[in-house]
């Protein structure tokens, strides 16, 4: 198909209203189709308007639209991704398998998931465990004013309904420390090698350095990886429930003060993953 009739084609579509028109023309296009992933298909197939806002903030089963995925090694425990983005992660670590025996045969660490969904009555438990003091943070909430608590939490925590991990599309792996990692830590191999290949699989780290991104959203994620194709679809998704006030910050602790700092949290992600 040449360009004057592909112009067509995507003009066409959108006339008809098919609002994924400008979300594919966004992406990078060439790198995905390198791999055959579909942008579209990527995304589940939500049969109206509730569904959608209920799955952007977590409310759903897994089952409904998920894969589940259990780590090599007899691992008990389940992962739920998108299929897609399951189909792509699998295709990635036996990448990285093949180079590590390659390249590295005395390496034994291997790619495998720390956590992917949560749903938003565990990020809840999360967060209001964060709260109160329950779970433990950087520093003691005693004392502190809820504009401070929130402030603390929001270093690495999100809040119910604005996390990644609600959509299937993202994971950490491995350790939920940036040290692991570093220089001379036991996953430097490992994250070298993603930095180089991770994007030819559709994956980006949505929180590089702060520095990177202008200082806003959370702390550095050295684990946190995201299937790109879907989640920069859905995150402006998101976005746009958020500004029509179909999506708001409510029923957990200290919504009320979150207020606009969801959006800002929401979207300051790495650039390679808009």
């Amino acid at each position: 198909m040449n360009i004057r009739k592909t112009h067509f084609y995507f003009c066409f579509l959108a006339i008809l209203g098919i609002s994924f028109c400008k979300e594919v023309f966004n992406s990078d296009v060439n790198s995905l189709n390198s791999q055959n992933i579909d942008v579209v298909s990527s995304l589940p197939q939500w049969l109206d308007k509730k569904d959608e806002l209920d799955f952007l903030q977590g409310k759903y089963k897994p089952n409904a639209y998920l894969k589940p995925y259990n780590n090599p090694g007899g691992d008990q425990r389940q992962h739920y991704l998108l299929p897609e983005a399951l189909s792509q992660y699998k295709k990635m670590i036996d990448a990285f398998d093949k180079y590590r025996l390659e390249n590295h045969p005395n390496y034994k660490q291997n790619i495998f998931i720390v956590s992917s969904f949560r749903d938003f009555f565990l990020q809840k438990n999360i967060w209001e465990g964060k709260y109160s003091g329950d779970r433990k943070m950087r520093e003691s909430v005693t004392g502190k004013t809820p504009e401070e608590i929130i402030a603390l939490i929001l270093e690495f925590s999100s809040a119910p309904g604005t996390s990644r991990h609600h959509w299937g599309t993202d994971m950490d792996l491995n350790s939920l420390q940036n040290s692991y990692f570093e220089k001379g830590g036991k996953g430097e191999i490992i994250y070298n090698w993603m930095q180089e290949n991770a994007h030819k699989y559709g994956f980006c780290q949505p929180y590089n350095k702060l520095s990177e991104r202008s200082g806003l959203g959370y702390n550095e994620e050295k684990w946190h990886w995201s299937y790109k194709p879907a989640s920069s679809n859905l995150m402006k998704r998101w976005e746009k429930a958020y500004k029509s006030g179909e999506i708001q910050p409510s029923g957990y602790l200290g919504a009320d003060v979150l207020g606009k700092k969801a959006l800002t949290y929401v979207t300051s992600v790495n650039k390679d993953c808009k």
